[in-house]
């Protein structure tokens, strides 16, 4: 009996028509906006066949539904706002979520040292907030744990530099 369903789930995968993908991939949609790498991927999971999808997904780019640019702009003002990603780190948010290599560069363009480092600052902040009631209160450990925490989220070595040199003088 099992064997069976899972043939069934097969057939009707293969009788997938163009309206089910539409409507599938607009469900996605309705959800959250998908680049249309990940719009191609969840309906390839799906079962639909290569010309369904490359139908779909031009119908949906031409609906306006496929905007990779907005989504690009969105992830953007996002990360910085309220994720306090570096560029190395939207760099791999806009890779995990399909945004295309130029498009990543063109979005990142607008990302100006400034406003990175603004973005770190923020976290940093935020994050010494909590460090100050560290145990040993070491300002090494602290600022080596400031200095770990903003490379993660994707800093460079010179706008970590800054903020931590930023954070002294303040502290001084």
């Amino acid at each position: 009996m099992y064997s069976h369903k899972n043939q069934q789930k097969s057939q009707k995968r293969l009788k997938a028509t163009h309206p089910d993908a539409k409507v599938y991939a607009l469900k996605l949609l309705s959800y959250r906006s998908r680049s249309k790498k990940e719009v191609i991927q969840k309906l390839k999971e799906k079962g639909f066949d290569t010309q369904e999808i490359d139908r779909v997904v031009d119908f949906l780019e031409g609906a306006g539904f496929i905007k990779d640019a907005a989504l690009a702009e969105s992830l953007l003002r996002n990360a910085v706002e309220r994720k306090y990603l570096g560029r190395k780190g939207i760099k791999m948010l806009f890779a995990r979520r399909g945004i295309e290599k130029e498009l990543t560069d063109e979005t990142l363009s607008t990302l100006t040292e400034d406003i990175e480092r603004e973005s770190a600052m923020r976290l940093a902040e935020k994050k010494l907030k909590t460090l100050r009631n560290f145990p040993s209160g070491n300002a090494d450990i602290i600022k080596q744990k400031l200095w770990m925490m903003l490379v993660r989220r994707g800093f460079s070595g010179h706008v970590i530099n800054s903020v931590i040199k930023s954070l002294e003088k303040k502290e001084s």
